[in-house]
């Protein structure tokens, strides 16, 4: 079934009855999610990416969330890092609509809980698609600044992931918790962009 498929299943108010109860502190955004609920139940779906996607709950120490990633149904996995996860945060909605979801998903959550999830996730940065291209492009820029740096350069101007991570806190951050920050930190290095 298609993400697609799955919205077309439910109305707005399972969906914000579930959003609240898996994410409390996103009720003040309530609203915002309606929105792009709405967007989304007019757009039109593009099947063309082979990308499936996963939701698998990840339990640690000092909280347990739900980790929404994608991955090629045919196996694929980065020639680099040897991962076959892929970062769906950065993905434009049409593409997310043509995708189908994991099969051991509904296994494993109800349809309303992998629609929260998902709508939590498409939205980690904004509620505006135009916005988070954005976002992605700025991201895209830094990355490429960084690998035109000398080593020296390198070194002075960038901390090791556990150094970052250390030096935030255990609090939140602008409304980012923690463990959203080291699983976003995680899943960064496949972001999935339109062609």
């Amino acid at each position: 079934m298609t993400f697609h498929e799955l919205i077309r299943r439910q109305h707005w108010l399972s969906i914000e009855t579930e959003l609240n109860r898996l994410y409390p502190d996103q009720e003040v955004q309530v609203d915002a999610y309606r929105e792009v609920f709405n967007q989304l139940m007019e757009m039109k779906p593009d099947p063309s990416s082979d990308i499936v996607i996963r939701l698998t709950e990840i339990r640690e120490e000092d909280e347990n969330y739900v980790d929404v990633d994608g991955y090629h149904a045919d196996g694929r996995v980065d020639p680099l890092s040897g991962n076959n996860g892929l970062a769906l945060e950065f993905t434009p909605w049409d593409i997310w609509l043509g995708m189908k979801v994991d099969e051991r998903a509904f296994k494993e959550f109800t349809e309303l809980e992998i629609i929260a999830h998902c709508l939590y996730e498409m939205t980690f940065f904004s509620f505006d698609q135009e916005e988070i291209a954005e976002q992605l492009e700025d991201l895209n820029k830094t990355m490429e600044e960084f690998k035109n740096m000398t080593p020296e350069e390198k070194r002075r101007n960038t901390k090791s992931r556990d150094d970052f991570l250390s030096g935030l806190g255990e609090g939140e951050d602008e409304g980012i918790r923690l463990t959203q920050l080291k699983k976003l930190l995680k899943s960064l290095s496949q972001p999935i962009t339109k062609n």
